[in-house]
């Protein structure tokens, strides 16, 4: 008795179709659960030389095309090519670890001399802006002339030293704001001294240094990684 009504819930439970006028109807509600297919944990990552560790590790265990994109000038990301449902997995992350470098404001003559020993690639106009703001020092009163186009600034040091320094409009540096392992791109700052003596560059390239910082990362992957791309299993975009 007791079996024959455990098996009449077994039956009433058991989902079944029905056609009806030629369309087909289930005595129960399916649902599809997700969260069941095994997912890479992404891993962040702060260095271009780790992401070609890791791709070259894990693409043969990966087994699916592997797609590099620089998608700006300090942030790359490694993702699958789709799968059976359509979906994309995001394996590595990496962000550059750039220093803070100020533009777009003054600077007190301290910090710009430090920022520009420390946060500057060395060229022609960096050992010229170095040069020049030597010359003002914290206790040198500085008179500035400035007619929008060039600049000409007068330090005065003690009581009898007097000197008419001309300023460029214009100078072209190379501070540090994309990835190490690349070449740091060179652009146009505008440069301005304040009657205080403090330093101001502002950048006068309209952003074109964040173009060249992407294909120079994008260089780098595709001479790195440049076996597995010509075999087809890793592709570079930006």
């Amino acid at each position: 008795m007791l079996k024959s009504f455990v098996d009449r819930i077994t039956e009433l439970a058991t989902p079944k179709t029905f056609e009806i006028d030629g369309s087909v109807y289930a005595s129960h509600s399916l649902c599809y659960v997700d969260g069941l297919k095994k997912r890479p944990k992404s891993i962040e990552v702060t260095g271009l030389d780790s992401v070609c560790k890791l791709v070259r590790n894990e693409a043969d265990h990966i087994g699916k095309k592997l797609f590099v994109q620089v998608k700006n000038f300090k942030e790359v990301a490694v993702f699958t090519t789709l799968d059976g449902d359509e979906e994309r997995f995001r394996l590595y992350t990496c962000v550059a670890d750039t220093p803070n470098v100020t533009t777009g404001s003054y600077m007190p003559y301290e910090k710009a001399i430090i920022e520009l020993r420390s946060l500057y690639i060395p060229n022609d106009d960096h050992a010229y802006l170095l040069n020049l703001i030597s010359s003002v020092s914290s206790e040198s009163r500085v008179t500035s002339t400035d007619n929008g186009v060039t600049q000409s600034v007068e330090a005065k040091s003690g009581i009898a030293l007097n000197s008419m320094v001309k300023v460029k409009p214009r100078v072209s540096l190379r501070p540090f704001r994309t990835f190490v392992e690349v070449e740091q791109p060179e652009s146009d700052f505008l440069l301005r001294i304040s009657e205080r003596g403090e330093i101001g560059v502002y950048p006068a390239d309209g952003g074109v240094w964040k173009l060249e910082a992407t294909r120079n990362i994008a260089g780098y992957f595709e001479e790195a990684l440049k076996d597995l791309i010509e075999a087809g299993s890793v592709v570079v975009i930006r």
